[in-house]
């Protein structure tokens, strides 16, 4: 058949879909189906081909993707690639004399923990040490075909503080890991700064800064072009802005052959970039855990279809738990539904010809690459990365985050949007001591650090308080909803409170309504509530604040006083009434946590 099948269908313009998306929107603003993204350009709900008449071409050095799993022990080794991995991480840190996942002391530790695994892909972390295996890693390639080793001193300063080696000697190390076909020993890590708060945009453009600094390091050193790019991969993370995620492994491509097409002409085509994506554990929850499968799962769609090749998802437990079997076995699953149930591995670039998905990718290359042109005109990623630019830029993002989550500007179910009051873990102390050490550290470096720190701390933080209390025999604090008045907001804002509270993780007591606020009291009283919301209508509030203040110091004396809603012309009655605090969409959700445990279970 070689008619259109749609030859006989009349024409739409582009001012025929607007109009019908006007009368849809039946009277309500264009502004309405328009958004606006992290790097503050605009997207329009639809986009066509008059907007974008030439397509890019997103090149990749091979069709599909590598299913990717995380290794800290010899034990997880067996049978792994039974288990539908194509690729390994073999994890191996050390620290003070300490190791950290991996036994990897010596070239024998490396290649039987190689072999074991089988003649798969494999990505060694081993950080400052990757010189030291250098040809170890250079054999493995005669068997595993790809082999990445992650030596970083940028990336290693910016958790640490410090490069890990000596300056002037890291293009001298990066000639030495150069020149093998199948093996990369420098990788980028821009994980660090997605885990740590960083925008789609600021990984964006400070990767691309990264591997300039680094290309230029290969070529000072004697490196040729060729062997330069061949050597560098990136470590990128994936969030949960899922089309945006998408355009920007796209973007990535696009820019990073613009780079080395810069450097010698058709080299971008011929080396495209190599990246891993990694599940980013910045929009990862601690608790609602079942919540991370879906982030977990659309983050390695986005990944995918953004054409990145190797993709790590993280276990949905992983913030709380060391035993992810289950963990990692749904992460596994995911991407292996995404192939072999969705196809996406038969396509070379699956978001081509999405006019909606190419212009984004084009508005997001050409923010990144102007913030890419100031980091190189104000001296290059190292010198923004020992001025602290890029660490105050991208910790000034993250806080804009954590306070769009604190006001649920921003929501991550589970955490500050339909919290299960009755979730416990207490086995989170752990760690969360752990992150508090890190955040408390004040010994001086020659670099600012950042600290990977999920978006939903604060939350976990007072949250946690509440399990250990119950943990330890005690009972969790009970609130209760004295529902009054006007059932269609008595109902709304007790829905409202017991979601807004529950992020406490307290016992919730919900009532059909009172006829009186003094039999409300009385069942608070009965019910052992040490704090009490009043849940009614604005209107109403001038009635009933006055009773309730009154009861409450006759029944209820020491319980906490609360009143669901802000009515701004009675909010002085209620203060100097001894209304404790007011449940609103404006109020700081983690400085009320704060203030309640403080008050019920302790600092």
């Amino acid at each position: 058949m070689n008619e259109f099948l749609f030859s006989d269908f009349p024409e739409v313009s582009t001012e025929d879909w607007k109009n019908q998306i006007l009368k849809d929107l039946k009277g309500s603003p264009w502004d309405k189906v328009t958004w606006e993204t992290e790097e503050g350009f605009k997207i329009e709900p639809f986009y066509r081909k008059e907007d974008l008449p030439v397509l890019p071409r997103v090149f990749k050095r091979n069709p599909g993707w590598k299913v990717t799993e995380s290794i800290t022990s010899e034990s997880e080794t067996k049978s792994v690639t039974e288990k539908g991995v194509d690729a390994a991480i073999l994890i191996s840190h050390e620290e003070a004399g300490k190791q950290y996942g991996c036994k990897i002391s010596s070239a024998s530790d490396l290649e039987s923990l190689a072999k074991s695994v089988g003649e798969i892909p494999l990505i060694v972390s081993l950080a400052t040490r990757t010189p030291k295996f250098s040809d170890s890693f250079k054999k493995l390639t005669s068997s595993h075909n790809t082999v990445l080793g992650d030596f970083d001193p940028y990336g290693t300063a910016l958790l640490c503080g410090e490069l890990g080696c000596e300056k002037e000697s890291i293009g001298k190390t990066f000639q030495s890991l150069s020149g093998t076909k199948g093996f990369s020993g420098v990788g980028i890590h821009s994980l660090y700064l997605r885990d740590s708060g960083a925008s789609i945009g600021q990984e964006l453009a400070y990767s691309l800064s990264w591997g300039v600094d680094y290309l230029n390091r290969h070529l000072d050193a004697g490196v040729s072009v060729e062997d330069a790019a061949s050597n560098l991969w990136f470590w990128m993370g994936i969030g949960s802005d899922y089309f945006t995620e998408i355009a920007k492994f796209r973007a990535m491509r696009i820019l990073w052959t613009e780079v080395l097409n810069a450097y010698k002409l058709g080299l971008g085509e011929t080396l495209p970039a190599l990246i891993l994506a990694q599940t980013s554990n910045f929009q990862y929850t601690a608790y609602d855990p079942y919540v991370n499968m879906l982030r977990g799962t659309t983050a390695a769609m986005s990944a995918v279809i953004g054409g990145a090749d190797f993709i790590a998802v993280s276990p949905f437990d992983s913030e709380y738990s060391t035993k992810q079997e289950l963990g990692k076995r749904i992460a596994r699953n995911a991407q292996l539904l995404l192939r072999y149930e969705s196809f996406l591995d038969k396509v070379e670039d699956p978001a081509s010809g999405s006019y909606y998905l190419e212009v984004l990718t084009k508005k997001l290359a050409e923010t990144a690459w102007e913030k890419f042109q100031t980091v190189e005109k104000e001296g290059g990623f190292g010198a923004a990365l020992k001025q602290g630019t890029i660490q105050k830029e991208i910790t000034a993002r993250a806080s804009k985050k954590r306070e769009a989550l604190a006001t649920k500007k921003e929501i991550l179910l589970g955490t500050n949007q339909y919290p299960l009051p009755t979730e416990r873990h207490a086995e989170l102390k752990e760690s969360m001591a752990e992150t508090e050490k890190l955040l408390s550290y004040s010994e001086k470096s020659t670099y600012e650090r950042l600290v990977p720190l999920r978006l939903s701390y604060e939350f976990d933080k007072w949250r946690n308080k509440t399990d250990l209390h119950v943990a330890s025999g005690k009972k969790a604090p009970k609130v209760f909803l004295l529902t009054i008045g006007d059932l269609t907001m008595r109902k709304a804002r007790a829905g409202f409170s017991s979601n807004f509270i529950g992020c406490l993780g307290y016992e919730i007591i919900d009532n059909l309504g009172f006829s009186s606020v003094k039999e409300g009291v009385t069942k608070a009283k009965e019910s052992g509530a040490e704090i009490v919301v009043l849940c009614s209508s604005d209107e109403e509030y001038a009635t009933y604040l006055p009773e309730f203040a009154k009861e409450m110091a006759t029944q209820l004396p020491n319980a906490w006083k609360l009143l669901a809603g802000y009515p701004k012309d009675l909010v002085s009655q209620a203060e100097s009434l001894g209304i404790d605090d007011f449940i609103h969409m404006k109020r700081n959700l983690t400085q009320f946590m704060e203030k309640a445990q403080t008050k019920w279970i302790g600092k």
